[in-house]
Order: structure tokens, then C-alpha cells, then sequence
């Protein structure tokens, strides 16, 4: 079974995304592999973040 998924979109400073684009080529992750991490991880510091409230 597919997971369904959804499109994320935002801006950032072009000097961010070109970097971004790099480490992804060189580590031969997909960009959306590497967003979907990037997100998880700000989940949970922001959970961790709301706990020590």
C-alpha cells in the first residue's frame, strides 16, 4: 500500500536552497527525503521544546 502524500511549499533565501541541492547530490539523498527527515527532526524538538514548558 502507497502512503499518500501531500506537496510542502515555502520560500528561503536562494543561497540556502543551492546548498541545499549540493548536500543532497553529494549524498545521493532525494530532496524529499531530506525534507521529510528535516521536518520529523523539528517535530521533535519542538515537542522536547513544549515538554520542558
Amino acid at each position: 500500500m502507497t502512503e499518500e502524500t501531500r506537496e510542502v511549499r515555502g520560500r528561503i533565501p536562494k543561497e540556502l536552497k543551492i546548498a541545499f541541492e549540493i548536500a543532497c547530490a553529494r549524498l545521493e539523498v532525494t530532496q524529499t527525503a531530506a525534507l521529510e527527515d528535516a521536518i520529523k527532526d523539528w517535530l521533535k524538538k519542538q515537542e522536547s521544546a513544549s515538554a520542558e514548558k
